[in-house]
């Protein structure tokens, strides 16, 4: 039987299919641009993979499998209640605890990495934390009910969001999860009703502990800015204010006025957000797209794109009206 290879010191996974293509290309353009040497592994999101395998080589990853993805999506599974029948696939992102770095980025595909991601790694460490986050957002999590109001009386409860977090091998083991993902199933109706592995990290973290010696504490959570300080809080794209490079190549948010001016944009991510040009920071993300194109080709899109927008926006905007979007939804039969 061959010995499993002993584990890296730091690096960073992400997961993708063959549906998300156009973002896993924008991911890794800019993953490589500021860290062409950090390890990357990908977590298959499922089996529609080929073309995501294909771009292995030209920028240098791995695929990471392993044979407890069919035990957390069946995590996952249980925890489902119809609203999004490829969740359980989101589960494999945990596999991250006993993979092959000690210490490890966690990253979903629909963001761009803006800068030397290293040091976002390394301050689990170097501070004492075990996980790492950006993006809060409580009722993403937790329905109002006693979990959450107990994890808030005992200092839990941040709500962070699952697409892009740091920690450390070991932190959980797949027996660990499950127990979890049977007290989650006991308080189903507490927990968001649609992001079960967001809902489900928060409580592992919000409900665990680790044990040092004889002793056993909570788990350490943190967040990214307030930890490493001149960071924005919220790496989502559809923020006040526009991204901007500064005079030493560091990606900023321009929002005079507002708490994250002048703050630093390591990662932007676009969660929720249908990939178009008329998204928020559409010309940053389509640079790394197109990173590799032709000069000529690459402005021709551009000038599409520009063509789109204004056509997409008003759309956007109509549907974003209160009673267009109110009349829109009564006819579909859905809550707004």
């Amino acid at each position: 039987m061959t010995a499993p290879a002993p584990p890296e010191s730091s690096g960073a996974y992400f997961s993708a299919n063959d549906a998300v293509f156009d973002w896993t290309v924008g991911f890794l353009e800019s993953f490589r641009a500021h860290n062409p040497d950090l390890p990357l592994r990908w977590i298959p999101f499922d089996d529609r993979g080929d073309r995501i395998a294909a771009l292995a080589d030209e920028y240098q990853f791995t695929a990471f499998e392993d044979p407890s993805f069919d035990r957390l999506e069946a995590i996952g599974e249980s925890l489902e209640v119809g609203l999004t029948p490829y969740g359980p696939h989101w589960f494999r992102r945990f596999a991250a605890f006993w993979g092959p770095f000690e210490r490890f980025l966690y990253q979903d595909c629909r963001q761009l990495a803006l800068c030397d991601l290293g040091p976002l790694i390394d301050a689990t460490a170097n501070y004492g934390f075990d996980l790492l986050h950006f993006d809060c957002a409580l009722d993403q999590v937790y329905e109002p009910g006693p979990v959450r109001r107990e994890f808030l009386r005992r200092g839990r409860g941040r709500g962070f969001m699952s697409g892009q977090w740091a920690s450390r091998r070991g932190l959980f083991d797949l027996g660990t999860l499950e127990r979890f993902g049977a007290e989650c199933l006991a308080v189903r109706d507490q927990l968001n009703p649609r992001n079960t592995d967001q809902f489900f990290l928060n409580y592992c973290c919000d409900a665990g502990s680790v044990r040092e010696g004889r002793n056993e504490r909570p788990i350490v959570t943190g967040h990214f800015a307030e930890v490493l300080g001149d960071l924005c809080r919220d790496a989502w794209a559809r923020q006040p204010g526009r991204v901007y490079q500064d005079a030493a190549g560091v990606f900023r948010r321009w929002d005079h006025g507002g708490s994250d001016h002048a703050k630093g944009v390591p990662i932007l991510h676009w969660a929720g957000i249908q990939l178009s040009p008329a998204m928020p920071e559409a010309e940053l993300f389509y640079t790394y797209r197109d990173r590799r194109e032709p000069a000529a080709r690459r402005a021709l899109r551009s000038l599409r794109r520009r063509a789109e927008r204004l056509a997409l926006r008003l759309a956007d905007r109509l549907r974003r009206q209160r009673q267009i979007n109110s009349l829109w939804h009564r006819l579909r039969g859905r809550r707004r």
